[in-house]
């Protein structure tokens, strides 16, 4: 029996199929980077989530007053470290205590952030952290002051009876960015918000996890 020859492609089938392939990429990629971009947010947001919850439970078995103090990178805040801190009611302010023994900075996932500004970490207690990785920071104020200097660093804090301190009964809502969109466009809307609850500290994604 006779066999025939492959026949080879054309150049206008070989140019049909390229541009096939270049369509079908120029449609993938971006898809592609968006769902990687969103499962960082989504991770950041779980990060922090899980230190919520460590948080409040060191706050109400220590009965101390526990904090999520955040360290500052460029225009955002990058990760942050469980503290103890004094409370003094005739002033109304924190004092910062000491790092929790065996709670180490937690990072941010390369590339996303919280952006500064105090309606990005909803009403929290205000005060300066120090150096993060410090382990005899001396003692530092943690006010309730809307008023934030470059040394200042927000933080979330946590009453021994479990319930969110400094908000005044207000939820805190933590948003997250793409550290690159944000810095080309400020205008760029934070993903994912967690809401706390100020009375039980229960959290809540107020978008759908991606």
């Amino acid at each position: 029996m006779r066999k025939h020859a492959a026949r080879p492609f054309t150049l206008i089938e070989l140019i049909v199929v390229m541009g096939v392939m270049i369509l079908i990429a120029a449609i993938a990629v971006p898809a592609y980077s968006s769902l990687f971009s969103g499962r960082k947010t989504t991770l950041a947001a779980n990060k922090l989530n899980g230190a919520v919850m460590e948080a409040r439970a060191h706050a109400v078995t220590s009965k101390q007053y526990s904090a999520l103090i955040f360290g500052k990178e460029g225009n955002g805040y990058t990760n942050f470290r469980l503290a103890e801190v004094y409370y003094s009611p005739s002033k109304n302010t924190y004092a910062w205590r000491r790092w929790v023994p065996g709670a180490s900075i937690v990072l941010l996932p390369e590339n996303t952030m919280i952006p500064t500004g105090n309606e990005n970490l909803g009403t929290t207690a205000k005060g300066v952290s120090g150096t993060m990785g410090s382990a005899d920071l001396p003692e530092v104020t943690l006010s309730t002051n809307s008023g934030m200097s470059e040394s200042e660093a927000p933080a979330i804090v946590f009453k021994p009876n479990g319930q969110l301190a400094g908000t005044r009964e207000k939820n805190v809502v933590v948003r997250f960015v793409e550290t690159n969109r944000y810095e080309a466009n400020r205008s760029v809307t934070p993903k994912l918000p967690l809401n706390i609850n100020w009375l039980t500290c229960k959290t809540k994604f107020l978008d759908p996890v991606q």
